[in-house]
């Protein structure tokens, strides 16, 4: 059984893997990191908890990070489709919305109807590259 001086030294340790590896894009990355199991984890710092937060933060930084570091190489590579893949798998809804052509929205009422629409983005296909201002 864990005490509560472990369970301190164990949450300044994801923030230490955290902080030392901007590669650290998801909490499942934290959890594989620690000497505790992810139900653990998550029984100690529940989602919407000060420390989960302050984790997600962390975390948030690093996606920041990342983000930028694609978008630059967006401007001068030529393999869009790989970064791509990665952007999309980090980025906000908005992102989202603005790099897809199509964005499916579902949502569910109290009477368990399933309702689908379909998101305007407003973004035209570009049939040339030629064409996109970069």
């Amino acid at each position: 059984m864990y005490k509560e001086k472990d369970k301190k030294k164990i949450y300044e340790q994801a923030k230490n893997v955290i902080e030392g590896d901007d590669n650290i894009l998801f909490l499942d990355d934290v959890v594989a990191e620690l000497p505790i199991s992810k139900p653990t984890f998550y029984s100690w710092w529940p989602k919407g908890s000060d420390k989960y937060n302050e984790l997600l933060a962390l975390i948030n930084t690093n996606r920041v990070k990342v983000k930028r570091y694609i978008r630059l190489k967006l401007r001068i590579s030529g393999k869009a489709a790989e970064l791509l893949s990665l952007y999309r798998m980090i980025c906000t809804e908005e992102e989202r919305r603005a790099i897809n052509q199509n964005y499916i929205d579902v949502k569910a009422d109290v009477d368990n109807k399933i309702q689908i629409g379909f998101i305007d983005t407003g973004v035209e296909p570009v049939s040339d590259e030629s064409e996109v201002d970069v």
